[in-house]
């Protein structure tokens, strides 16, 4: 008897071939994959970074310049980060030193206090020199974690931005 290579006679009942539903299963799982990457991207656009306290257009168009007033500020200026917190109450103090013993009397800045994966409970800091020293107010974290400051400092002529990570506990 010659039978199909497809067919085994199974007592009159025909094999199971299970290749289809798995074919169907792998595009059902590649089309939710998609969705969900999407719905990602969506909800966690690239302008939300606020590493550079600007637009992501104004950034990309201005990357150069960025980049080399950062490195002309890394070479004038040392930063030392210390937080400085008792549970979830404290403040940060950011050392400020020149490199070549001239202080620059007129430093602006702006201090984002954020989380790394979410933009939800983002706080603008207010701080002021004393001295060398750029201190924050008193702040009260909203929970414990990891936490981080992104800083935005410039001198009279060039602009430095930093990331400072830390964690409470």
């Amino acid at each position: 008897s010659s039978a199909s290579p497809r067919l085994e006679n199974l007592g009159g009942k025909m094999a199971k071939n299970y290749w289809p539903h798995a074919i169907v299963i792998s595009l059902i799982l590649i089309v939710a994959s998609c969705v969900a990457t999407i719905i990602l991207a969506v909800k966690n656009p690239v302008e939300m970074d606020e590493f550079y306290f600007e637009r992501y257009q104004n950034v990309d168009e201005n990357i150069n310049e960025i980049e080399a007033s950062q490195r002309r500020f890394d070479a004038k200026y040392d930063l030392d980060f210390n937080p400085e917190f008792d549970g979830l109450d404290g403040y940060f103090a950011i050392a400020v030193t020149p490199k070549n013993g001239f202080v620059s009397p007129n430093f602006t800045h702006e201090i984002l206090l954020t989380r790394p994966a979410t933009n939800e409970q983002n706080q603008n800091l207010d701080a002021k020199f004393d001295g060398q020293i750029l201190k924050t107010q008193p702040v009260t974290l909203p929970k414990k974690g990891k936490w981080q400051i992104l800083l935005k400092i410039s001198d009279a002529n060039d602009t430095g931005f930093y990331k400072f990570n830390f964690e409470t506990r």
